[in-house]
């Protein structure tokens, strides 16, 4: 590693997206991360922390990281510079339009599904799942005549490898780096359970007889996110889904949801999903 540098890939139908970042010194991810596909994760270089839902997990090179839709999820630096990775955000509307059987597709998701969602296979699995991110990342980077259709098998022919070899894999509950502090862990999934209420950090510090203060500084530096931008990352979750399955009213959908305020609802929203409830809602029932 010398400079940092960056590929794109977008798939014509919107489908499958990718991002290859060769990044140099110290990176930790800014923006609070929440969207409706799939992400697989692969790191190629270094060492990162990864949060997940209501904890973290220390990724090494060559570990396949799967996130599943609406999880709410961020990287954070590990103490250790310099890392190199691919992300593929897979729509699961690429499996149809690959015509994919069904009982396959379901196969190809369930890596999201897994409790311990990491895959750390040993050698030579860990060295194919190597030769197929480099020639993925090559193709982005030199792009050619059927360029598109190529990295659309890819990405399955990844996830079928992957889901095969889940028997391989070493990593196991049992023997996951707590690397999430207790304290900050149990606040999190009292958060998971009781976002829909008024919490406040103050009110949740009492609760866990910890400082405000304290809660605030070990809760970030953990997490990578904010006590408050956490907290509207799963009441915005909580909205979306609610956008999608039900017909209430969008000021019914941001109380239901935890949110007090609808002015603060509606600029949460728009900020985490880059689309107004109303448009969110709508661009979802005119893709079902």
């Amino acid at each position: 590693m010398t400079k940092p540098f960056r590929a794109d890939y977008h798939d014509p139908a919107g489908y499958l997206n990718m991002e290859y970042d060769r990044r140099i010194g110290y990176f930790s991810m800014t923006v609070d991360h929440l969207h409706d596909h799939y992400e697989l994760y692969y790191l190629l270089s270094g060492e990162r922390i990864y949060f997940i839902k209501d904890r973290s997990y220390r990724v090494r090179a060559g570990d396949l990281v799967f996130v599943d839709r609406n999880a709410v999820h961020k990287t954070l630096d590990s103490g250790r510079p310099d890392h190199d990775r691919l992300v593929l955000y897979i729509s699961p509307e690429l499996f149809a339009d690959l015509a994919v059987p069904p009982e396959l597709a379901e196969g190809l998701k369930e890596p999201f599904g897994w409790e311990i969602p990491i895959l750390r296979l040993p050698s030579p699995a860990s060295e194919a799942v190597e030769r197929m991110v480099g020639d993925m990342v090559n193709e982005m980077i030199h792009p050619q005549a059927g360029s598109s259709w190529l990295l659309r098998h890819r990405t399955v022919e990844l996830l079928l490898f992957a889901y095969r070899s889940r028997h391989l894999g070493t990593v196991r509950s049992a023997d996951t780096e707590p690397v999430l502090h207790p304290k900050t862990q149990a606040v999190v999934r009292y958060l998971n359970d009781n976002y829909r209420q008024a919490l406040t950090l103050p009110e949740v510090a009492e609760a866990f007889r910890i400082s405000p203060h304290y809660l605030s500084r070990l809760f970030k530096q953990t997490t990578g996110f904010t006590f408050s931008d956490y907290l509207n990352l799963l009441r915005v979750k909580e909205a979306q889904r609610l956008l999608r399955e039900s017909d209430d009213s969008i000021t019914d959908i941001a109380w239901r949801s935890g949110f007090g305020n609808f002015s603060h609802f509606g600029k949460m929203f728009k900020r985490t999903v880059q689309l107004s409830p109303r448009t969110y809602r709508q661009q979802y029932r005119m893709r079902s």
